[in-house]
């Protein structure tokens, strides 16, 4: 039964590489990992995308794409899934980074004990850093994030032809460090600011505590933490918002020197 399929093998085998470095990168990559996309139209997107890239994308040579047993199968496989969680993962990465700078604020708010569900991501968090995250995906789809990575996805066939392996050590090692210098820069710009204020207002209260004795540093030191944050929230959105389309062009610069484009 088998022998009469071996015809159609070097149609088959190129579709399931490509669909499995696309489910890579739909596995881990924003706006597409959330749960608020069922299962079932991931699988369906993963098809239609791997559908449309391999028209498009160039053939290798056959002894690349059709694997003659079970071992050349599961590593081309496992290479093509690396591919795309790399991707995936380079841009998933950055929106850590505004989440742990969000965190940050929250934490000198007082808010950081009081976490909420997140049923887009099955996890707890705070209202800042969820604020930050959605403010920073609505910036990523303006600026059109989500085709830069499916181009990335077809680009990076000139790289890692199909069946070719995966990525060199030296190419994901690069972008690991790429991708924690973003985290890093993003959650400093996005902290810092409010963090500088939050010295200076515990500093002022405690200078004024040390001239008046009387004064309940505890209650009053509470209060002008949540007035600080909701004032540097509230100014400081207009500058997340820049902060997130200068760490999105240095992920789409990441992500071109990692394929060689």
């Amino acid at each position: 039964m088998f022998e009469d399929l071996i015809p159609f093998y070097p149609l088959v085998t190129p579709f399931l590489l490509v669909l499995f470095r696309v489910a890579g990168v739909l596995a881990v990559a924003p706006f597409f990992d959330t749960n608020a996309i069922p299962m079932q139209v991931r699988a369906l997107l993963a098809l239609v995308m791997t559908f449309c890239i391999w028209q498009v994308v160039p053939p290798p040579p056959p002894a690349a794409v059709v694997p003659v047993n079970l071992i050349g199968v599961v590593v081309a496989v496992a290479g093509e899934l690396t591919v795309g969680l790399v991707i995936g993962l380079m841009a998933s990465i950055v929106f850590a980074g505004f989440r742990a700078g969000a965190y940050l604020i929250s934490q000198q708010m007082g808010f950081a004990l009081a976490t909420i569900y997140d049923p887009a991501f099955d996890s707890q968090s705070t209202v800042i850093e969820q604020l930050a995250f959605w403010l920073a995906l609505m910036v990523f789809l303006a600026m059109g994030g989500h085709r830069e990575i499916l181009s990335a996805v077809v680009y990076s066939y000139q790289t890692v032809p199909m069946g070719e392996g995966g990525l060199s050590a030296d190419a994901m090692l690069g972008a690991v460090f790429g991708c924690l210098a973003a985290v890093y820069h993003a959650a400093i710009r996005i902290a810092m600011p409010a963090l500088v204020t939050f010295f200076t207002a515990t500093l002022t209260t405690g200078l004024m505590s040390r001239s008046m004795p009387q004064m309940n540093l505890m209650t009053i030191g509470i209060s002008v933490n949540l007035i600080v944050g909701f004032l540097m929230v509230s100014v400081g959105i207009v500058s997340w918002a820049a902060v997130s389309r200068d760490s999105f062009h240095s992920l789409a610069a990441a992500i071109a020197r990692l394929l060689n484009l």
